[in-house]
């Protein structure tokens, strides 16, 4: 009864962890008194992650404002954590470390031949329309460009408007005479300020690119 009673604090939520889900939204009404525990539960459970493996940051519907993730492991209730009843409280899903967030198993324990080019993501919002057979082919599966772990490949973090750089460094990257040449060369800190620098940054960058277990540096 008195939960019944006590203020309801609406919750939406926005997955940027890939872009099938960035412009779609979770909505979560949960009592004023809900642990912070119990919303990441919640959130895991209605969009089919495994919970501990994502982040949750205060959003303004398409803009982060706060990038500091909420505590998951505070004993706050959301009222205390600054949630506002009677008001909309948005909330980004990002990745948690910089790893993609794990998805949660499927019950069935059916096995299945064809299971690694089978499209594998979030489970559906309400009123979303699967299309799967958009993403699937004999090699590739949609989710392969969302980990490392899978394609081998790391990408580059968009610092405000850096595409066009971030597609001529991945370029740049991808080709083998230049990355070599760039490898054989050796820096001289007695000459030169390794922070201002270009060639030994970029030595640097296409390190982590090559070994970084990221999903994106």
């Amino acid at each position: 009864e008195s939960a019944a009673e006590e203020p309801r604090v609406l919750c939406i939520i926005q997955d940027t962890t890939n872009s099938k889900t960035v412009n779609e939204r979770v909505t979560l009404n949960l009592p004023a008194s809900t642990p912070l525990k119990r919303l990441f539960e919640d959130v895991a459970s209605k969009v089919g992650y495994v919970n501990g493996t994502f982040d949750l940051v205060w959003g303004n519907g398409d803009n982060v404002t706060d990038t500091t993730p909420i505590d998951q492991n505070s004993d706050k209730t959301i009222l205390d954590a600054g949630f506002e009843p009677g008001k909309k409280n948005f909330l980004h899903l990002t990745d948690k470390d910089g790893e993609q967030p794990h998805i949660m198993p499927e019950e069935s324990g059916t096995t299945d031949d064809n299971m690694q080019d089978r499209f594998i993501g979030p489970l559906p919002r309400e009123g979303s329309v699967g299309c799967t057979s958009d993403y699937v082919s004999q090699s590739y599966s949609y989710s392969s460009v969302l980990s490392k772990s899978e394609t081998g490949y790391v990408g580059l973090v968009n610092q405000a408007m850096t595409c066009y750089l971030n597609s001529l460094l991945q370029t740049l990257f991808m080709t083998p005479e230049f990355r070599n040449a760039l490898y054989k060369w050796e820096f001289e800190e007695s000459e030169e300020d390794p922070v201002t620098s270009i060639p030994y940054q970029l030595q640097r960058l296409f390190v982590l690119l090559q070994t970084s277990k990221k999903r994106a540096i």
